[in-house]
């Protein structure tokens, strides 16, 4: 046993003497920057405390059902973060358990397999799970301020976070090296992405399309019994979180403990699922590591490599011309690589949600034109939100390769322009797709449909510029994990010169498109001197925006190289 501790701390000693040492990495060394993050960290969780506590406080005012919300929301709230943690740690389990690039190194030392995968369980589960405790946890410190809850309530809330988050980890490390062993890692954690995305938009619909705002409409039940009814149904006495809510709820209230039987079941289900975790883990570790090295696709050595039919037209239409060669490389490389091509899943998700709000949206009395408006105003801050996780890693995905990528007879420019034309048509897609159907639904005449396509491919051209330009201005080339690119100063800085682009954008369409609103009927309204203004500031932002970004992009990437 104490063999097993020392082992475990060889193995995660550095981890940890790595992570006291980010702070003097190129990445945070200025203080400002750590403040900056900090700050906003903090400032996002006291939000979350903070309207937490104003929900319950309302909910506890409801009469005759207030005190029975309360104990179905902490227990929906614990599902929900158990169900969040589960798919978290299995789709970290196969990038820290098999894909991780230091493991080639471990596996060959002389290490026992035992430790090593327990020290892997671990760091998986700090990296996988501390994000949704600093965010989950606000939640359930604001029942405690509320109910005025005694210190009891906090200590058995540190005590049983613990075996929350252990539950889900080894449930997900179990997954991940059965998968991992009867597939290959990389293609079992994009299948599986796949279809976590697919499921949450799947349930966000069903629930969207039972229209859950009727609940505040009192003519929606047709007795105050059909109401109760929803809060008498028992809750499943075979999860691990129903046992928390037994536990915690009446320390809660400042009941005295009937029975210490659920906190012990959660903590016996969490040491359980840690040892079988170990049991079905450590002897398929190495085959299934070795399986994950595999290659994806496996060819007989006699039959001669054929191109397929896409790449063989493809070279075929660029004719062997260096700009185009390049364009075709940005092509091949995103449809290769999952994590790049499932943004288009992710697109299309988005267009259904977006378009499903907005027809609720339509039931209110508001004109068609102050509709329009809302649109271009929620579509842009919609685009930015998708540029930063789909255009701003477009320069660091190069990665290791980039050397590569300059030391062929390609011009910076023609790279950075093949990266803005291959981003930008799915960018402009999902604009005009959201900003068409939108205008559909809300009933916009066909000349406002006209102007609206025109703003959208604007506004999808400056946001893959910016996205392409800010990304240059913080190349990320050595960084592990793709998901990370977006989580420096860079992406924060993109967010904000973005958003306030766009907002800036939009604001100075108001008052042109006002003025056509009312055309001809009040002519009048209109001045000529500050409808060409607003006509002139929108050709100034629009090409500034352009051509400012990617200039200042050109010129980092340039002084990088000297």
């Amino acid at each position: 046993m104490t063999q097993a501790l020392t082992d475990l701390w060889t193995l995660l000693g550095p981890k940890f003497r790595g992570l006291t040492r980010l702070m003097g990495s190129g990445e945070l060394k200025h203080p400002v920057r750590i403040l900056f993050f900090a700050a906003m960290g903090l400032a996002f969780a006291y939000g979350i405390y903070a309207g937490s506590a104003w929900f319950l406080r309302h909910v506890m005012d409801v009469e005759l059902v207030g005190a029975l919300i309360p104990r179905k929301l902490m227990s929906l709230v614990l599902l929900i973060l158990i169900s969040i943690l589960l798919v978290s740690t299995t789709i970290s389990s196969f990038s820290v358990f098999y894909l991780s690039d230091d493991l080639s190194l471990l596996l060959s030392a002389p290490v026992p397999v035992g430790s090593l995968y327990y020290a892997r369980l671990i760091e998986m589960i700090i990296y996988s799970s501390w994000m949704v405790l600093f965010f989950g946890l606000p939640v359930f410190l604001a029942f405690g301020k509320v109910y005025d809850a005694s210190a009891a309530y906090y200590v058995a809330l540190a005590t049983l976070f613990p075996a929350l988050i252990l539950i889900p980890g080894a449930l997900g490390a179990t997954v991940a090296t059965v998968l991992t062993r009867l597939f290959s890692a990389r293609r079992s954690r994009d299948l599986l992405m796949v279809l976590v995305l697919l499921g949450f938009v799947f349930l966000y619909l069903l629930f969207r399309t039972m229209q859950p705002e009727k609940l505040l409409d009192e003519d929606s039940f047709g007795t105050m019994m059909e109401f109760l009814d929803m809060f008498r149904g028992p809750e499943s006495s075979w999860l691990p979180t129903s046992w928390m809510t037994s536990f915690l709820f009446p320390l809660l209230l400042g009941k005295q403990v009937s029975s210490w039987l659920p906190a012990l079941g959660v903590w016996s289900t969490a040491a359980a699922l840690t040892v079988m975790a170990g049991w079905v883990g450590t002897p398929l570790y190495r085959r299934a590591y070795d399986q994950a090295q595999q290659g994806r696709v496996h060819r007989s050595e006699a039959k001669p490599l054929r191109g397929r039919w896409l790449g063989r037209w493809l070279d075929r239409m660029v004719g062997g011309h260096l700009t185009g060669s390049l364009l075709v490389k940005e092509l091949r490389v995103f449809m290769r690589d999952p994590n790049q091509w499932l943004q288009l899943v992710l697109l299309g998700a988005l267009a259904a949600v977006y378009v499903l709000n907005f027809s609720y949206l339509k039931l209110s009395e508001f004109s068609w034109f102050t509709l329009y408006i809302v649109n271009h105003a929620m579509l842009g801050l919609v685009m930015a939100g998708v540029a930063v996780r789909f255009v701003f890693p477009a320069v660091s995905l190069e990665g290791r390769a980039w050397w590569i990528v300059r030391t062929a007879p390609v011009s910076l420019r023609a790279f950075m322009h093949a990266k803005l034309v291959v981003y930008f048509v799915p960018m402009v897609f999902l604009g005009l797709s959201l900003a068409l159907v939108s205008a559909l639904v809300i009933g916009v005449p066909l000349f406002f449909v006209i102007l609206s396509t025109a703003i959208v491919l604007v506004l999808a051209l400056v946001v893959t510029s910016l996205g392409v330009g800010i990304g240059a201005l913080f190349p990320r080339f050595t960084v592990e994990n793709p998901a990370k690119i977006p989580t420096g100063i860079g992406g924060v800085t993109f967010m904000i010169v973005s958003m306030g682009f766009v907002l800036v954008f939009l604001l100075s369409t108001v008052y042109p498109s006002f003025v056509l609103y009312r055309w001809p009927e009040h002519a009048s309204i209109g001045k000529p001197l500050w409808f060409w203004s607003s006509v002139g500031a929108l050709v100034l932002l629009s090409v500034g925006g352009m051509w400012l970004p990617m200039f200042l992009g050109y010129r980092k990437l340039r002084r990088r190289e000297d």
